[in-house]
């Protein structure tokens, strides 16, 4: 049965799986942001291990940023180090007790949820999800025209 598009449908989809999804990451102890971040310092160059590049990764300023890391420091998830390029930018890296948390990142059931796909599918949700993510970002930073 083929219903009827409806962008008021859609969006309420879009905002309940977001909804969800976020209420996901409320897991282990950590805040859905907390998450981010680890799974970035698991996942960036060294070189981009800074507090700095996750802020500019995320689009966010540089204090909230600045304090998950202090948060995940004190957790014993990272570890800061000496950035022998900037010495004003630790550079930030996982921990073991960081690693063994990632292996039970909440990411993986939506990891799992999207590989159950057919592959048709996946690859259509893909190219659809990151159009209206860079739409939605454009809309953020003022961009109407584009």
């Amino acid at each position: 049965m083929v219903q009827k598009l409806s962008m008021t449908g859609l969006a309420t989809v879009v905002e309940n799986t977001s909804r969800l999804l976020h209420a996901s990451g409320h897991a282990e102890g950590l805040y859905p942001a907390q998450w981010v971040a680890l799974r970035y310092f698991a996942e960036a160059p060294e070189t981009h291990r800074t507090a700095s590049a996750l802020a500019r990764y995320q689009d966010l300023a540089i204090a909230s940023v600045a304090r998950t890391v202090v948060t995940l420091v004190d957790k014993g998830l990272l570890n800061k180090l000496a950035n022998p390029r900037d010495a004003r930018a630790d550079l930030l890296e996982l921990t073991d007790k960081g690693r063994d948390l990632l292996r039970r990142d909440p990411r993986h059931v939506l990891e799992r949820a999207l590989a159950e796909m057919p592959k048709d599918d996946a690859e259509v949700y893909a190219r659809v999800a990151t159009r209206l993510l860079q739409r939605l970002l454009e809309l953020r930073q003022g961009k109407t025209d584009v």
